[in-house]
């Protein structure tokens, strides 16, 4: 029996579940949505911070970086 997703032309890596994870796009963010988050995270010195090194930040601690 021929699956859906086969029959719909859709191969596997097309569906949600086999989707590549992406990391946010965090220098499209309002700064106070990168201040929360950064609050959230731990993140020191973020009240100094600009928009683009909050958003350097944010993604140095999402991919696990020191």
């Amino acid at each position: 029996m021929a699956s859906l997703k086969k029959l719909s032309g859709k191969s596997e890596q097309e569906t949600p579940t086999f989707r590549a994870y992406r990391k946010p796009d965090f220098n499209k963010w309002r700064r106070d949505d990168l201040y929360h988050l950064a609050q959230q995270q731990g993140i020191e010195d973020r009240a100094n911070m600009s928009n683009e090194e909050l958003a350097h930040a944010l993604s140095r601690v999402q991919s696990g970086a020191p």
